[in-house]
């Protein structure tokens, strides 16, 4: 069974957001973290359910540079899901 992402505490997350980059600041810790876009659409998608790895991909396809291959865009994901989880906002479970 694959992992499954889901965010940790969605409801203590106040997010603001820009075109770019974004800002979260998490109400239970009172940290503040400078997130991405691409960070940014994680966490929304992660906020209606939990996603596999593949899920996330598959969802996110469009919104990858057209460059990307199947194999970077997967390293990329899971390189943003590992340091989203790092700064204590997502986690995962199978």
């Amino acid at each position: 069974m694959p992992l499954r992402w889901q965010l940790i505490r969605a409801a203590d997350l106040r997010v603001r957001e820009w075109d770019d980059a974004g800002v979260i600041y998490d109400a239970a810790n009172g940290n503040t973290h400078l997130i991405d876009a691409l960070g940014l659409e994680v966490l929304d998608l992660l906020r209606q359910r939990s996603w596999s790895l593949d899920e996330l991909v598959a969802e996110l396809r469009d919104a990858l540079p057209d460059e990307l291959g199947a194999d970077a865009t997967l390293r990329l994901l899971s390189a943003k899901l590992e340091q989203l989880a790092r700064l204590d906002l997502v986690t995962s479970q199978a």
